[in-house]
């Protein structure tokens, strides 16, 4: 297989008027952060590039792609994805970072693993139409409610011209982006709770098969652990995503569901400061 290459991209932050106000610029200042995060899924799909790149659609049909989100990526930051490997077991490394060589995001990737990803843990739970709060007691670990979602040419489109993506496999084929499957994932959360801001922080993708368009997607969820760092309240959850029925996708997802109060007063306007180690 071929050896993946390095990607550079300038990011953006296609959610500024999101429900999840970590997107806007005020808000995010009042936690410490220099301005508006752009979204971790969506740094997710530029991680993600450089495997598409060298593998095509057999990296879907059995990759994996294991991303922590480190630092904030802001909206016209020109970020790379430096890949090294293979290593051990054939595993690439994958660096995402700025112009100034700081790390934003670390991940390994596999273009194929062999590890069972147990589907028969997830279930078709029925959506209440209420959303759990977000204290003061933890999250309860079990069954999220599941969720539907269309997938056509039109907001096929849309994601791939705002992600700044122009790989040639995501029109010839077509097949729904990575970036857009986890954002499915994430509303697995944003409709099961109900969050103020919140960040994600960490997703391992384990790929089954391409979801071509057009598609009914489908996502069932179970939340695995809840637990408190630095004052912050974290939830993990398991995600599959299915395409016409078809398992595409599983993810152990985490996110900060509960930031730490906010800082008294927000931070001066500009890019030095960054608050601790997290990404949305």
């Amino acid at each position: 297989m071929p050896e993946p290459v390095a990607y550079t991209v300038r990011a953006r932050n296609l959610v500024p008027a999101s429900d999840n106000k970590i997107h806007d610029d005020a808000v995010a200042q009042q936690f410490g952060f220099s301005g508006a995060l752009v979204p971790g899924v969506d740094v997710f799909a530029y991680a993600s590039h450089p495997f598409v790149e060298a593998w095509g659609l057999e990296f879907f049909s059995g990759g994996r792609l294991h991303m922590r989100f480190r630092r904030p990526v802001y909206d016209g930051d020109d970020i790379t994805a430096s890949v090294s490997g293979p290593g051990e077991r054939g595993a690439f490394e994958v660096n995402v970072a700025a112009a100034d060589g700081e790390p934003r995001a670390l991940g390994t990737a596999w273009a194929k693993t062999a590890a069972d990803v147990g589907l028969s843990r997830f279930v078709r739970t029925p959506h209440t139409g209420e959303r759990l709060p977000t204290g003061p007691a933890p999250l309860p670990l079990g069954p999220l409610g599941s969720i539907d979602e269309p997938a056509d040419a039109e907001r096929h489109d849309a994601y791939l011209d705002g992600i700044n993506e122009s790989l040639p496999l995501y029109h010839l084929e077509p097949v729904v982006h990575p970036g857009a499957l986890l954002r499915l994932v994430n509303e697995l959360l944003v409709r099961n709770v109900a969050l103020g801001p919140w960040i994600h922080t960490a997703s391992d993708v384990t790929f089954l098969a391409p979801a071509r368009l057009p598609a009914a997607l489908t996502a069932d969820g179970v939340v695995t652990a809840e637990f408190e760092r630095n004052g912050h309240r974290y939830v993990r959850y398991d995600a599959l995503v299915r395409s016409d029925g078809v398992p595409v996708l599983v993810v152990d997802h985490t996110a900060i569901y509960r930031l730490a109060h906010p800082l008294p007063d927000p931070p001066p306007t500009g890019r030095p400061r960054t608050a601790g180690t997290v990404q949305q």
